[in-house]
């Protein structure tokens, strides 16, 4: 990571569904959700669906720091929705890690 980055650690996740298994995939979210909202150190996370593509999920997240992201990625919560919806998705779960430069 370079010295530009000061702040909050953002995550973009991406899942395309299956065709057929939107709903599948739509309906696993409310408890991952909730569930991440109470975590120490989420800012924000935010689901996303594509408007050009009605299949396409976006997570939106925000964490405090990398420690409190580490502490989402071993959560039971985050396994068990990655798990459900690994047969629902195409190519998994893509992560892109990012943070904000300070200009």
């Amino acid at each position: 990571m370079s010295d530009r980055h000061t702040g909050p650690i953002v995550l973009v996740a991406r899942m395309k569904a299956r065709p057929g298994k939107e709903q599948e995939l739509w309906d696993a979210l409310p408890a991952l959700v909730s569930a991440t909202r109470q975590e120490d150190g989420c800012l924000t996370y935010v689901p996303h669906e594509g408007l050009d593509d009605p299949g396409l999920l976006v997570m939106h997240e925000v964490w405090q720091s990398e420690e409190h992201l580490r502490a989402h990625s071993a959560s039971a919560h985050l396994r068990a929705f990655a798990e459900r919806v690994a047969p629902l998705t195409v190519n998994g779960i893509e992560i892109e890690r990012l943070a904000e430069i300070e200009l």
